[in-house]
């Protein structure tokens, strides 16, 4: 058994009805894609849309269904369709299809992208409504042209967050409690630590990997 110390204020308590081996994941992609969920304040009758079903994105299609809003995934991966439903999505768009993103255009009220990879930008914006939102946490690797002139008509906002504060995370936590929220993980011994990297870079983790120590 292993101790650290450390101060008081940054200790989060992990739920008694939450499993450790699920905490690790959701201590950093959960909430990364919790806290804009909860500081933006999105109502129950609020459409969001979330691009990518990853590490992060599968996770914030389950805290996006238990907040009870409609809620649309964007994949460039077909075959992540099903996958997306059983997250929580109520619809899937493909992200690489114009005629797609088209037909949702001026729908949502937050897009929160999850991928680190150039989008259709212009498309991905169109799909807000008045006053809505882009959020980006995903460190996307190159600069992201805007339009200044729709953001100005529609009233829109762009924006960017880490992961989370401590409050946050304990909030989090309890919510993944309260509605059995458990991010998808696959379990390394640490013997195949470098099998686990492997598998991680060849981009075929579903989806969040977890090195077992005992």
């Amino acid at each position: 058994m292993a101790f650290s110390a450390c101060r008081p204020p940054w200790v989060v308590p992990i739920p008694d009805d939450l499993d450790a081996k699920e905490a690790g994941p959701l201590l950093c992609g959960g909430v990364t894609v919790f806290t804009p969920l909860k500081v933006f304040d999105i109502r129950p009758t609020n459409r969001v849309g979330v691009v990518g079903i990853g590490g992060l994105g599968h996770m914030a299609l389950k805290f996006a269904k238990a907040w009870g809003w409609e809620v649309t995934a964007f994949t460039s991966t077909d075959s992540k369709a099903a996958e997306a439903r059983a997250f929580g999505a109520h619809d899937v768009v493909n992200s690489r299809n114009g005629d797609d993103l088209r037909k949702i255009a001026g729908t949502l009220d937050l897009l929160l992208v999850t991928v680190n990879v150039p989008l259709d930008w212009p498309a991905m914006m169109a799909t807000l409504r008045p006053k809505g939102r882009l959020h980006v946490v995903g460190a996307v690797l190159e600069p992201i042209p805007v339009a200044a002139f729709p953001i100005i008509m529609g009233q829109n906002s762009f924006s960017g967050s880490p992961n989370g504060s401590p409050t946050t995370t304990a909030d989090m936590l309890k919510f993944a409690a309260r509605h059995k929220i458990a991010p998808q993980m696959e379990h390394f011994p640490m013997s195949k630590v470098n099998d686990a990297i492997q598998r991680l870079l060849d981009g075929k983790a579903r989806y969040r990997i977890v090195l077992d120590v005992t």
